[in-house]
């Protein structure tokens, strides 16, 4: 018989889930910020509504976990990694290389912490 996942992992595995949504909204943002640092003149306002709306329109299309678009997972963590590291590279081409480097940094170690807990609770 099976024992079941300990509290411990439980734990864990809910903070890592709490920094994930923390994490959503660092990105939604860093995708605001790249904006307004690009964006045209004119268009600044519009550039900083409309990238973290179009950024969340595709988390919620292919990477939310109610996503309408059903992804096998290699797939999803690809696109979940491109658009992390976009941001990243986004930030950093804007000056802010600190910020980013500690955001695909901290995005990386609790994607390996999730994978991890994932595994641990189906054993």
């Amino acid at each position: 018989m099976r024992e079941p996942p300990s509290e411990s992992l439980h734990g864990v595995r809910g903070a890592a889930l709490i920094v994930r949504f923390l994490l959503e909204l660092a990105l939604l943002t860093g995708a605001a910020v790249f904006a307004w640092r690009l964006g045209p003149d004119g268009w600044r306002w519009a550039a900083v509504v409309l990238a973290p709306v179009a950024v969340a329109v595709f988390w919620g299309l292919f990477l939310a976990a109610k996503a309408r678009v059903e992804l096998a997972e290699p797939v999803r963590f690809v696109l979940e990694t491109a658009l992390f590291l976009g941001v990243g590279a986004g930030l950093i081409a804007v000056g802010l290389t600190w910020p980013a480097v500690i955001g695909v940094a901290l995005w990386a170690a609790d994607r390996l912490v999730l994978a991890v807990t994932s595994e641990q609770e189906r054993v």
